[in-house]
This record gives C-alpha cells, structure tokens and sequence, in this order.
C-alpha cells in the first residue's frame, strides 16, 4: 500500500496548527479570567474599606457627643451634627433619626470633625441623581471622603441607614429616645467587565452605655 506522503505532512500540520490555537485560545481565556478575577476582588476589597470606613466615622459621631456633651449624654450621645439644643431637650427634634426614604452620607466639616447630610433613598445606583448624592471620592490625603475630591474607579456609593431596634425606656415607642441603634453601610458599585450592580452592607449596633 502506498501513502501520499505529501498529504499526510498537510494533515499533520493542520493538526498541530489546530492544537496550537486551541492552546493560545485556552492561555488567553485563563489570563482573561485572571484579570477578571483579580479585579473584582479588588473592588470588592475596596467596597469593605468603605464600609467599614463608614461605621468608624460614624462611631466616632457618638463618641465624639458623648465628649462635647458628658454633661446630658442621655439626650445628646446621639444628636445631629452637635446640635448644643441637645442639652435638657428630650424630644427627638436634633436627634439622628430613622425616617423612611431617608438616608445619610457623611463628611468633614472645618473643624475636621464628622457630620452628617441627610439624603433621599428613593432612588437606585443607575440614577444620577443617586450616584451624586452617595458617592464616595478620595480628598488630598486619599481618606475616603463623601464631600467632593476625586473620584475612585470605578464609581462607589455609600448609604449610611440608622435604626432605632429596641424600646430601652420602656415608653412602648421605638425611636431615638431610646439608646441602642443598628447602623449599615451600605456600599454599591458597578462591576466593570459585566455591568453588574454589586452590593455590600456593613452593620454595627451602637449603644449609650454613658447614660
């Protein structure tokens, strides 16, 4: 029997030319799926730091009202941007409050301490309006900052959600009288290779152990 020599050395060659591609396709969907993988884990990574930065900044609100106010930390441990009304006043009028629709993002104000800025959560991530409202950027020592500076790649945001979950004064009534609050970062962003929304909460519960 006789073989064509010839045609067999062309069907060798697209076998291994054959092979060869597979292989490149296959190293280039694994290097790609590195990356991928990589990134998202990155901004992830980003997303707790954000959170949680915003939990630290938050506690430090409470602690920062029990030092200004030791004098009535009943009424004032958790009043809004140190309102000194605070003083005396058991009505929830300058407290930090827990409305519907409402949340927070925080900031430094001139004297470097943090604050609050009460926002609408009416809307979602893929609204301007939201995205400019709880954004979160870097300032000029690359803390995170909610008060404008530069933004972060991609595009984070950041709700800070108080609730009041427990009657402590016994006045059948949950508000912010009482003394334990549950606070959440929420963090959103949108993943760069899918545009997918990603989300992430962080929650701590506060209490005025000072009272």
């Amino acid at each position: 029997m006789k073989y064509d020599l010839k045609a067999t050395s062309i069907i060798e060659a697209m076998v291994v030319l054959l092979i060869v591609v597979t292989g490149i396709i296959w190293v280039y969907w694994l290097l790609n799926s590195s990356q991928r993988l990589a990134n998202s884990t990155w901004n992830r990574i980003e997303a707790i730091s954000i959170a949680r930065d915003g939990l630290e900044s938050f506690s430090n609100i409470r602690d920062t009202n029990w030092i200004r106010f030791s004098a009535d930390t009943r009424n004032c441990w958790n009043v809004l941007n140190y309102n000194i009304n605070c003083l005396g006043n058991s009505t929830t009028t300058y407290d930090i409050r827990s409305l519907a629709n409402q949340s927070y993002s925080i900031y430094r104000n001139a004297q470097n301490q943090f604050e609050l800025s009460l926002k609408s959560n009416l809307w979602d991530f893929d609204t301007p309006s939201y995205r400019n409202d709880f954004k979160v950027q870097k300032d000029a020592r690359w803390f995170y900052t909610q008060s404008g500076w530069v933004d972060i790649n991609p595009l984070y945001t950041r709700e800070i959600i108080v609730e009041y979950i427990e009657d402590t004064n016994s006045d059948a009534s949950i508000n912010s009288n009482d003394a334990k609050m549950r606070v959440s970062s929420l963090v959103q962003w949108r993943d760069v290779w899918n545009e997918n929304i990603k989300t992430l909460t962080l929650q701590t519960v506060l209490t005025n152990w000072y009272k």
